[in-house]
């Protein structure tokens, strides 16, 4: 594959209020606003197992370039009066990471249904 088949992709975590609806609601908003900047929603953690430190929901978005992930991240409608009472509801603390390339998928993603970290004993 080419660079031209290539995206980038970013992690989103993050910490929930114990609101699960307006969590659900927030994660729907930013899902809404992906299309403006050809993102794509790929992988979205069906469920985090509870743990010191360990976020609510992670989800993997995909751009095909840094513009369209600055483009995306300063999107007015990410930084609404609306929106941010949404986020305050919903949201205690977010972590962006990675931006990395990775090939354009040929196929839809599976969903995730589980997510060890490297401390984690494998009981479940």
């Amino acid at each position: 594959m080419g660079d031209t088949d290539e995206r980038l992709e970013v992690t989103l975590r993050l910490w929930g209020t114990g609101d699960a609806a307006a969590l659900d609601a927030y994660i729907d908003h930013l899902e809404s606003i992906l299309p403006r900047h050809q993102g794509i929603l790929e992988r979205r953690a069906a469920e985090v197992p509870p743990g010191p430190a360990r976020p609510d929901a992670v989800l993997v978005f995909s751009f095909p370039n840094g513009a369209a992930v600055d483009g995306f991240l300063r999107d007015p409608l990410r930084q609404d009066e609306e929106a941010e009472q949404l986020a305050e509801r919903a949201v205690t603390r977010a972590l962006i990471t990675d931006a990395r390339h990775h090939p354009a998928p040929d196929e839809e993603a599976a969903e995730v249904v589980e997510i060890r970290g490297p401390d984690d004993d494998g009981d479940p």
